[in-house]
C-alpha cells in the first residue's frame, strides 16, 4: 500500500550530540534543542566571559565591552542556528572562508587553462565511447537518458501504483551504488525525425529539385527551430558504483525495473561518450 504521508528518515550519521533536550526552569519550557546546539552555547559564552574577563578587551571602556558582549552573542545565535536538514551553520564556516576568494569561485575552462580545478568539481577521470565512467576516487558508473511515468494529472490509483512500484525498487537497491538523478531543460532531440527525413530522401523515387527544396526546409524546421528554440525537460541517471560488480548488478536491476513495468521508469536508453558530453556540457557550461 502507498503511504499517505512521507518524512525524511533519521540519518544512519546520528550521534548523541543530534538528540534533542527540552531546558524546562521557572514555569517556561523552551523548544527542544539538539545537545550539540546547546554545548556550543554553553562553550561560546563560558569563552566569552573569559574574554570580557581576563584578556586585553577587560581593560576597555565599559561600553566596549557591551558591544563587544552584544556582537559575541548576536554572531553566536547566528552559527548556532540549525537548519532543516539537521547542521549547524558554524560548521559551514570552513566552506564559506574557501569560497569567499574569487578564484575559488570562478574556474576557467579554456583549452589553453589549467584543467586541475575543473577536474576537482566534476570529479570524472576518463570516458570511454561507449559511456562507461571513471572518477578520480575509483569509483565506475554508467548514465541512462530516462522517461518516467509520474504527472500530476494521474488518477488516484496510478499515483499508488506509481508509489508502491518505487517503494518496492528502493528496496532491492545495494548500498555500494548511488543513483543520481539529473533533471536539465535542453533543447528537444530531434535526431529521430532527422533520421526519418534522411531515409525519405534516400527513398525518393522522383529525384525532382523542388522536393529536395521542400525536404531541406523541413531539415531547417526541425534543425534550427524546434531542436534549437524549443526546450523540454530531460531526466537522466547516473550509476555511480564502488566497482564493475556492483555496477552490473545496478545496470541488471534498473534493466529488470524498465522491462517488468513503465510505472517507475517507462523508458531508460544507455548513453554513449557523445550523449554524455551533452549531458555534462548542459550542466557545466553557461550560455552568452
Amino acid at each position: 500500500m502507498a503511504k499517505s504521508v512521507f518524512k525524511i528518515p533519521t540519518s544512519l550519521d546520528r550521534s548523541f550530540l543530534d538528540h534533542e533536550i527540552a531546558l524546562v526552569g521557572g514555569g517556561w519550557q523552551m523548544r527542544p534543542k539538539p545537545t550539540k546546539v546547546i554545548l556550543f552555547w554553553a562553550v561560546s559564552l563560558l569563552v566569552l566571559f573569559w574574554v570580557c574577563t581576563s584578556s586585553f578587551v577587560s581593560d576597555a571602556d565599559w561600553w566596549l565591552i557591551l558591544l563587544v558582549v552584544i556582537w559575541w552573542l548576536t554572531a553566536t545565535a547566528f552559527f548556532g542556528q540549525y537548519s532543516k536538514t539537521k547542521e549547524m551553520r558554524f560548521s559551514s564556516l570552513p566552506a564559506l572562508m574557501e569560497y569567499v576568494p574569487r578564484s575559488a569561485r570562478r574556474v576557467i575552462t579554456r583549452r589553453t587553462s589549467d584543467p586541475s580545478a575543473f577536474s576537482s568539481v566534476v570529479g570524472v577521470k576518463n570516458v570511454d565511447e561507449s559511456g562507461y565512467i571513471e572518477w578520480f576516487d575509483g569509483t565506475v558508473g554508467q548514465a541512462y537518458l530516462v522517461v518516467g511515468s509520474a504527472s500530476v494529472l494521474v488518477f488516484d490509483e496510478d499515483k499508488k501504483a506509481i508509489l508502491n512500484r518505487v517503494d518496492a525498487f528502493w528496496r532491492k537497491v545495494d548500498t555500494d551504488v548511488e543513483y543520481i538523478w539529473v533533471t536539465t531543460k535542453e533543447p528537444q532531440r530531434v535526431y529521430r525525425q532527422l533520421g526519418n527525413l534522411e531515409l525519405l530522401n534516400r527513398n525518393l523515387e522522383v529525384r525532382d529539385p523542388e522536393l529536395f527544396e521542400l525536404l531541406d526546409e523541413r531539415y531547417s524546421i526541425l534543425k534550427e527551430y524546434v531542436g534549437g528554440q524549443f526546450n523540454s525537460i530531460h531526466q537522466y541517471l547516473v550509476l555511480k558504483a564502488d566497482n564493475l560488480e556492483a555496477l552490473r548488478r545496478a545496470h541488471a536491476l534498473v534493466r529488470a525495473e524498465v522491462e517488468g513495468s513503465s510505472l517507475m521508469i517507462k523508458q531508460a536508453s544507455m548513453l554513449g561518450s557523445n550523449d554524455l558530453y551533452e549531458m555534462l556540457r548542459t550542466i557545466y557550461t553557461v550560455s552568452r
